[in-house]
């Protein structure tokens, strides 16, 4: 197998702005006048829809100044103004700036000031727009011809997407807590619908693009929202000229026919959903490791082991990629405003830490964006333990010295290092409504940029069904993606179930201390061949997620059930021990399944209905 196997006829107000396919930077022009350190204005595209980008420049730049430059292409407005006064600086930019680059930043179309219609949340046309602004970027008389791609989150999605473009001008991209597989790695992990972190996001995109007619003044909810996001009283900065607000009001009414993420989200209970333009499949860099290769870009990129799936994305684009890389996974939320690490209280970043993420992207951009290095095709994993608070670089991952170490379930809820022969068992799980990993788990950080915080486990435990080992004689230092694989026997109410598991650190004190877990729609258990498995899936239990695979649990046959954990880096301390804790559901992150919350299962043990947890040691 191969490797990685809202537009109205407005057009007499602007200027025509796109210059496309230009094969080479400009040649330098003599100084001339010093431009404006901000312009706002529209960038047309090859299908006639105009984008509004914002032009940040370093005081005093004039023609033939050959600047590199940042691109940033935003769904959540590239600038906010008040209605009737002057916008604000932008922090970002004038981070940029301050270094002697142009900061370009665009409204995604369907968004903001710009024009068209959302057809898809990170659609192919919207991620595709990368590539003539670039082209356009590059025509400038203040531009070197050479764009370093970059954002969070959404924006980090669409920079990485556009890795895959082949457009020559793009030289370097820096996503930053990005999701490599949306339906794996953030809104369907395991095949299940995270449905209550959800609504509220998607909510807050209605606002955003009055879909609807949706306002901050909707009503009580909306209300509340936007208070919480600062968005009351706002609205996405106009381009400038006397025409800049009526064009707005014209680009706004465009987005009202944008497409609906929740209504995708709960058809596309599949990874191999396909509405329109609408898929799981058209934003996944893992459908476009060929292309990405092809481009030989240069990827810097850091994600954090608690935020949703991300960090499992990061190695899935170190182990499908063979572009430059250097890549870091941290103890970080979403975004990584705050430290998340589960053995130590949340914390804002101070602003030290802050300047050193900050600078490695200045670096990686200098040597490739100001610079004409080329990419030497390192590859590198900089990774944080925790409970050891250390830092380590690898070039291979697994890393090396990694063992799989199996923990098999037994007789009292214990786990031990080998199955029971003689005896054999079974434990009742019961859906608990109840029992969930709290508000400020890995999944809402995702897609609200909040701290993570997880308490003292040890009452949820009590709800649920749980394997403890006794304490370890020795350090025991877990890396990597660990599974579970259990003998399930499906009772009432659980053919359409779901199952969650949990790895735990249990102290000596006794406090509970959550490191990672996995899910499954128990629908979704089919295992493919292991040759079906893509590159970027190689991490992962080969499974494809596919309608066609998608079968009830019978009820009262026991069946093989593996579960794929999130990946974590953590040092379990010698007198510490070891837990898995399952459960049928989570109602804080996750749609419950059955919907009724009324499903039981048995969770068997010994001989040959060994159950095991697999986790990999690093000697």
């Amino acid at each position: 197998m191969r490797r990685g196997a809202l537009r109205r006829p407005l057009a007499a107000l602007v200027a025509a702005a796109a210059v496309l396919g230009l094969a080479v930077a400009p040649a330098a022009a003599a100084p001339g006048p010093a431009e404006p350190q901000l312009r706002s204005r529209y960038v047309t595209m090859p299908d006639g829809v105009r984008l509004a980008v914002d032009v940040y420049l370093p005081e005093g730049t004039r023609a033939g100044a050959a600047l590199p430059t940042v691109l940033v292409t935003q769904r959540y407005w590239r600038g906010t103004v008040r209605p009737g006064q002057p916008g604000g600086s932008n922090g970002e930019a004038e981070k940029w700036t301050a270094r002697g680059y142009a900061y370009v930043v665009a409204d995604l179309r369907g968004t903001g000031a710009s024009f068209g219609t959302l057809t898809s949340e990170l659609g192919a046309d919207l991620v595709a727009d990368s590539g003539p602004l670039s082209d356009w970027i590059a025509a400038q008389p203040w531009s070197n011809g050479r764009v370093g791609t970059t954002g969070v989150s959404y924006g980090g999605d669409t920079a990485i997407l556009a890795t895959a473009l082949g457009d020559h001008h793009i030289t370097a991209a820096a996503p930053i807590s990005y999701d490599f597989d949306p339906y794996e790695d953030l809104v369907r992990p395991g095949g299940a619908l995270i449905e209550p972190r959800l609504a509220p996001y998607a909510l807050l995109l209605r606002i955003l693009d009055r879909t609807g007619g949706t306002t901050c003044a909707t009503d009580e909810q909306t209300r509340q929202l936007c208070d919480l996001t600062g968005l009351t009283g706002l609205e996405p900065r106009p381009v400038d000229g006397p025409d800049g607000p009526a064009l707005l009001a014209a680009a706004r009414a465009e987005h009202a026919g944008n497409a609906n993420l929740v209504e995708m989200a709960e058809s596309g209970a599949y990874r191999d959903y396909r509405d329109g333009p609408k898929s799981w499949t058209v934003g996944s860099v893992g459908e476009k490791t060929d292309a990405v290769e092809a481009g030989r870009v240069p990827i810097l990129t850091r994600a954090g082991w608690l935020d949703a799936g991300t960090a499992n994305g990061v190695l899935s684009q170190f182990g499908s990629l063979s572009n430059t890389q250097d890549d870091w996974i941290g103890p970080w939320n979403h975004g990584a405003g705050w430290i998340a690490d589960p053995f130590r209280p949340a914390r804002r970043l101070t602003a030290q830490e802050h300047a050193v993420l900050d600078q490695r992207t200045f670096d990686f951009f200098d040597r490739y964006v100001r610079g004409t290095a080329r990419p030497d095709g390192q590859r590198q994993v900089h990774y944080y333990t925790f409970n050891e608070d250390v830092w380590r670089t690898t070039t291979r991952w697994p890393v090396p010295g990694t063992r799989t170490r199996p923990f098999y379930l037994a007789a009292g809820n214990t786990l031990g290092p080998r199955p029971e022969d003689r005896r054999t068992g079974s434990d009742l799980l019961t859906l608990d409504p109840t029992a969930g990993t709290g508000p400020l788990d890995r999944w809402n950080t995702n897609l609200s940029g909040a701290q993570v915080s997880y308490p003292d486990r040890a009452a949820v435990d009590a709800k649920l069904l749980g394997y403890t080992t006794a304490p370890l004689t020795a350090d025991t230092r877990v890396t990597g993606n660990g599974k579970v694989t259990l003998e399930v026997t499906g009772l009432a109410g659980s053919a359409q179930g779901a199952l969650h598991a949990y790895l735990e650190d249990v102290a000596p004190d006794g406090r509970v201390t959550y490191l990672t877990e996995g899910q499954l729609a128990l629908v979704d258990r089919a295992v493919a061949d292991r040759d079906d498995n893509p590159d970027w899936r190689r991490l992962r239990t080969p499974r494809s997620y596919a309608a066609e695979d998608a079968a009830d649990l019978p009820q009262g046959k026991a069946q093989r059930v593996t579960i794929d954990l999130q990946p974590v880096s953590v040092l379990f301390r010698a007198g510490d021990r070891i837990r898995l804790t399952v459960a049928a559901a989570n109602p804080d992150s996750f749609q419950l399944l059955p919907a009724d919350g009324r499903a039981s299962y048995r969770i068997g043990w010994g001989g040959d209905r060994a159950s095991v947890l697999e986790l990999p040691v690093v000697r």
